[in-house]
């Protein structure tokens, strides 16, 4: 493993195709690739990634004074503070400040794309559109690891393509920007209307959750039937699925999938063991559903993966 050195990472300036903004070719001994980086307005700044790494890399940093939303649009590894899989197509949130660490495995290529935010900016924002709902948005950075919102994801892809179309206005990705926080400050105060005409989460089911979630972590390579987790958690099965999906924004199928797929890419990576054997272990009797699902989440098959 190899470890970034920020003073070392970005070697050359690579001429720039838009007007705005600046490209960096990384050090060879890194990999290769690119970053985009450019604040394309006093609010916001704006970085697109695309790194293939050479083996596996450790990158350690603080986040900025700023927001930031970030979208995986491929890559793998594992992000720390707290523990979490990089899988694609699913978006991070980070605080201002906040401690990064991650590892990448050079197997897929980094393309990410992050937006920073200026703290007054988006807090004014959200007060204009959500008016006397009281919606938070550092409490959403606070409590959200890794998420999906359809929207979100969608406008963060493309806005991502756009840019390495290499014919971005300005003007047109400012744009974007707008777009992207007016879905993720609608899906807020959509959350707080929810709260304040529903019932709050009580400590007693979140521990519960909680436990599920360890349990699952645990023996997530054995058949898990709803009933057993039911029982564990000491609620119904339509409520436990109603409040999975309310705090881990992903239901227990899902969660299950992504445990074994990540499981699946780290044996695929240290081991030389089949797929029908790292199918088995993961809890697949039929190598081909491991095929579909790994393929889903990362793009690739294993096979194409492990080369």
């Amino acid at each position: 493993m190899i470890e970034v050195k920020r003073d070392d990472f970005f070697v050359e300036l690579i001429k720039n195709p838009i007007e705005y903004g600046t490209y960096y070719k990384i050090n060879p001994k890194y990999g290769t690739g690119f970053q985009w980086t450019s604040e394309v307005h006093h609010d916001f700044i704006i970085t697109a990634t695309d790194i293939r790494f050479n083996q596996e890399t450790m990158v350690g940093e603080h986040i900025g004074s700023g927001y930031v939303l970030a979208l995986y649009i491929s890559g793998a590894g594992d992000e720390f503070y707290p523990y979490q899989n990089i899988s694609p197509n699913t978006l991070r949130c980070y605080e201002p400040s906040e401690k990064y660490k991650a590892i990448y495995h050079p197997q897929i290529p980094l393309r990410c794309i992050t937006v920073q935010v200026d703290q007054e900016f988006i807090e004014q924002y959200l007060q204009e559109i959500s008016g006397d709902l009281e919606v938070n948005f550092s409490d959403f950075f606070k409590e959200k690891g890794k998420f999906y919102l359809p929207n979100v994801n969608h406008a963060m892809q493309s806005l991502y393509e756009y840019l390495l179309s290499m014919k971005a206005s300005r003007i047109t990705v400012e744009a974007k920007i707008y777009e992207i926080i007016s879905y993720l400050a609608s899906y807020l105060k959509e959350n707080r209307l929810n709260e304040e005409n529903g019932q709050p989460i009580n400590k007693t089911d979140l521990q519960a959750l909680d436990e599920l979630t360890h349990y699952m972590d645990e023996h997530y390579s054995f058949n898990i039937t709803l009933q057993t987790l039911s029982t564990i958690a000491c609620m119904s099965e339509s409520k436990m699925k109603k409040l999975f999906k309310s705090v881990y924004n992903m239901s227990i199928t899902e969660y299950i999938q992504r445990k074994r797929i990540s499981v699946a890419e780290h044996m695929l990576i240290q081991t030389d063991l089949t797929i029908a054997e790292i199918s088995r272990i993961v809890g697949y009797s039929n190598p081909s559903r491991l095929i579909e699902i790994f393929k889903r989440y990362y793009g690739f098959t294993p096979s194409k993966y492990r080369k």
